[in-house]
């Protein structure tokens, strides 16, 4: 088998585990001890060039599993929601159309049976329904009449200035009249990568009953609502509002942007519960409507960081702060370190049946965590977990669903009761799904690493690291991937990675890096970061190195590559230029070069501000000194003393990072007679359409592969 051949077979294997995307605990039957979870998966698939998308259902009997259902096929489903009685079930669906249409239909189910259905495309009143992450919302009223979600504003149809019709329509009269001249080719600004198209969110009111479809009124138009759900009694809703203006600014993966939490009444009257200077996430109602909960932090400043978990009284409207931001660690009432709430959502159904205790999962380091936070008393209990990391999909009727998974496990399902107040670390979890292995990965070693910088005199010292790969080897044996994330503001856990498990199973290690910055270890390691990029974070990436040689004498420290994207190919281009011995190959994906040939081209210009130390306003411009500054901290600034080869992967419609950086660096290394390779995909920033995927991930290997023999 020929090396190509060997890699793809692994690399197909790997991609056979499916990942969950949600699940729901079904309500019981009265009298019954079983309990019915509907899961939703998604799965690559190599060869219709897409991630498929399905649902299971698991019968579970006194918390052991007694059988489940064939999965059903659910990728045409971009949304779907039950009503509280489960007799209801609402789906929005892309119908295939004509080449390059794209048709949308609402389905309504009733006892297992399509009740109506609307044409969406057909009607007119919205444009596309929003599925993305930060705006969508799909939601029955509490009346089960009514279903709630956001949608792209219909705006009356552009025509040029001329525009020849035909005879019936001149004779007729039967012109278009509603169709404005002159409008066609007028910008209109969107909320950046992967958020093209979206200009102007709506929220809308299907009524299933007279089958009428309405846009609510009442939100001002300098806002744009997202997460809507309906108030307890129906007659309302609350939601996140973004501001459109001042020029507004890319919002995937970043949880800075100025927002609102809302409350619209039924005869239209808007009102705002949270605080100005603030960004806030994810409303959830308590179960008996007494109280809202949210996520919230400062708007501005770093892209992500650590939230405080906020509350209202429903009645009152007083609110109050349950999590406060933790700076740098406090303890759990069981005593184990917490170090703050970095998760962007909160579950949907998030609330304990006592409606005093909510669960969540947050980065916490090297892992995903899973807490109980009562509301009452403030406390922050962790449940247990045995290994990786926990995440919690769904609680109802004090039942928990969570997905649980590690480096060297695939994500499963664990159910558990939730316990009474004061005993929830006593919570035990049942396994209730698994897959056949066609690669096992249990040989493999993951190991949690914590470094300090003993020459800093600053306060903030210390990050961690995962190595993963061989346990063993012979001295010298095994080559080393050197990976730091991308962000600056994220992190590495230990859950499962379709990439590491590649890369391991073909004999790797992988030396995944948290510098300073990194989220799940308290704000102050966010903020430490601002204004030296290029510098902490690049000491902090060859700190861990020089101290995973000696702690695994069994890596090779003559065959180290470089593997990292968006911050993470900074970094790896950083390093390749400032320690141009110490690795053999470089593979950098949509990596920031030069910042600031990039600022004036980003969706998110403020990040090549605040990352560099510097204040960022839509109303003043940078001087030469800033842009100075922003230089100095590029990799570009290096490139001529980089030796490594060189694999760029770059997307070219990719708004965070635009393709133009990468470009850049090609020519420079060409220039310095480098060996380096571009490929250029149709793609955006995450370069995750499945053949694209497959594409950079195998030619990565293949480098890598190439460059350490």
């Amino acid at each position: 088998m020929s090396q190509v051949d060997k890699v793809v077979k692994v690399f197909k294997a790997v991609t056979q585990y499916p990942a969950p995307s949600s699940a729901r605990i079904m309500n019981g039957v009265a009298g019954s001890s079983g309990v019915t979870v509907l899961s939703s998966w998604s799965q690559r698939s190599l060869e219709r060039g897409k991630s498929v998308k399905f649902q299971r259902t698991h019968f579970i009997d006194s918390l052991q599993k007694a059988s489940d259902m064939l999965p059903v096929d659910t990728t045409s489903e971009l949304l779907s929601g039950f009503s509280k009685s489960e007799e209801w079930r609402g789906v929005v669906r892309d119908i295939p159309s004509e080449p390059n249409k794209k048709k949308q239909h609402l389905e309504v189910w009733n006892h297992g049976q399509l009740w109506k259905s609307f044409d969406l495309s057909a009607l007119e009143v919205h444009g596309d329904v929003y599925s993305d992450y930060d705006f969508r919302s799909f939601e029955w009223s509490p009346c089960e009449e009514k279903l709630l979600y956001v949608a792209e504003k219909k705006l009356p149809k552009a025509e040029p200035f001329y525009k020849p019709k035909s005879q019936d329509s001149k004779e007729n009269g039967t012109g278009d009249g509603k169709a404005i001249k002159g409008e066609e080719y007028v910008f209109r600004p969107d909320w950046g990568e992967q958020l093209e198209g979206k200009h102007q969110s709506v929220v809308i009111v299907c009524d299933t009953k007279s089958e009428m479809l309405s846009v609510l009124e009442g939100i001002p138009d300098h806002l744009s609502p997202g997460q809507v759900i309906w108030t307890p009694d129906g007659k309302g809703i609350v939601g996140i509002a973004w501001k459109n203006e001042p020029p507004r600014l890319g919002l995937i993966y970043c949880t800075n942007r100025p927002s609102y939490i809302f409350h619209l009444t039924a005869d239209g009257e808007f009102s705002v519960l949270s605080s100005e200077g603030q960004a806030v996430r994810s409303p959830r109602f308590s179960l008996n409507g007494e109280h809202l909960v949210w996520l919230q932090r400062p708007s501005g400043g770093p892209h992500n960081g650590a939230h405080k978990l906020m509350c209202c009284e429903w009645n009152s409207k007083q609110v109050e702060t349950i999590v406060d931001i933790v700076q740098q660690q406090t303890l759990t009432v069981g005593g184990t370190p917490f170090y703050g709430l970095f998760n962007q959502t909160l579950p949907k159904r998030c609330w304990a049946g006592d409606a005093s205790r909510l669960l969540l999962s947050t980065p916490q380091q090297c892992s995903i965590k899973s807490y109980v936070i009562d509301i009452e008393d403030k406390s922050v209990t962790e449940l247990d977990c045995p290994e990786g990391s926990q995440i919690v999909l769904d609680i109802w009727n004090d039942m928990v669903i969570c997905t649980r998974s590690s480096l060297k496990l695939p994500p499963i399902l664990v159910l558990g009761r939730l316990p009474s107040r004061g005993c929830e670390h006593t919570m035990v979890w049942s396994v209730i799904t698994s897959w056949q292995a066609s690669l096992t990965l249990d040989s493999l070693a993951c190991h949690y690493m914590a470094f300090t910088q003993e020459e800093e005199s600053q306060a903030c010292k210390s990050f961690n690291a995962i190595y993963f790969g061989p346990e063993s080897g012979q001295d010298h044996d095994v080559p080393l991937i050197v990976w730091p994330h991308g962000g600056p503001h994220s992190a590495f856990t230990d859950d499962f990675k379709m990439e590491a498990a590649l890369f391991a199973l073909l004999g790797f290690g992988m030396l995944l890096v948290n510098y300073r910055g990194s989220i799940g270890a308290g704000q102050e390691s966010v903020e430490f970061l601002l204004g030296r990029i290029g510098d902490s974070d690049v000491k902090d990436v060859h700190l861990a190195v020089v101290q995973a040689l000696k702690q695994f004498p069994f890596l090779n420290p003559n065959k180290m590559v470089l593997f990292g994207g968006s911050h993470g190919g900074f970094l790896v281009t950083h390093l390749s230029g400032q320690f141009p011995d110490l690795f053999k190959a470089v593979v950098a994906r949509n990596p920031v070069i030069d910042i600031p040939a990039m600022f004036t081209i980003t969706d998110i210009p403020d990040w090549a501000a605040v990352e560099t130390g510097l204040s960022y306003s839509e109303l003043e411009e940078m001087n030469a000194t800033a842009f100075e500054k922003m230089r100095k901290c590029s990799p570009i600034t290096h490139v001529s003393s980089v030796i490594a080869p060189t694999l760029l992967l770059l997307g070219s419609k990719d708004k965070r990072v635009p393709s133009s950086q990468g470009i850049h660096y090609y020519n420079r290394l060409l220039s310095n007679n480098v060996k380096t390779k571009l490929m250029l995909y149709e793609d955006n920033h995450p370069l995750n359409q499945v053949p694209i995927e497959m594409d950079n991930l195998i030619n990565s290997v293949l480098w890598f592969l190439q460059h350490t023999v």
